[in-house]
């Protein structure tokens, strides 16, 4: 199902579906799966998808509530209901469900939103913020380690050090240009 049909889909939310939706979230939030899964069963899979990519109040996802708060069942079971695109859904705000997870200390859920949902670890919210940013200002130690270990850096970074050490090495040359000229 594709980014474009899910949206059209979405924007045509009966009444009812709108209070599925808030259930879903609620329920999320919570780490109330069996509640979830019962939402899934009764909608069928294809109209569940649909639901559970939807954003609610403030652009937040089922996705977004279970990883902030730390539910690695839940958040493990959306990842493999939602679309995958559905895994970077991004709230008002710009933040995905890695960010919560992220800001949150929540490692387990960080490790499944990478490792099996594909979360994009590079988006930036409104902030300018990247998930590891993110960790870091909330100063998130287990977090940092492991998206640094565990994930490619950042080609923004490594260009700006690439063009700190060419200024540094154009530094160098002219202290020594300088110094065998003074002698």
């Amino acid at each position: 199902m594709s980014a474009d049909h899910i949206a059209q889909k979405m924007s045509t939310l009966s009444v009812e579906d709108q209070d599925h939706l808030e259930e879903l979230i609620e329920s999320a939030r919570y780490g109330e799966l069996e509640e979830i899964q019962a939402v899934v069963e009764a909608q069928g899979l294809e109209k569940a998808k649909i639901l559970l990519s939807h954003q609610g109040d403030y652009g937040k996802t089922p996705l977004h509530m279970a990883a902030a708060n730390g539910h690695l069942d839940v958040v493990e079971y959306l990842i493999s209901v939602i679309p995958a695109e559905a895994v970077n859904t991004q709230n008002e705000q710009g933040n995905t469900a890695l960010h919560w997870a992220s800001a949150n200390g929540h490692l387990k859920v960080v490790e499944a939103l990478v490792s099996k949902g594909k979360a994009d670890y590079k988006l930036k919210n409104a902030a300018g913020h990247t998930p590891i940013i993110e960790a870091e200002s909330q100063q998130r130690e287990q977090v940092v380690a492991w998206l640094l270990i565990n994930t490619e850096p950042d080609e923004e970074l490594q260009d700006d050090d690439d063009e700190d050490e060419d200024e540094e090495e154009e530094e160098e040359e002219e202290e020594a240009q300088s110094s065998t000229t003074k002698a």
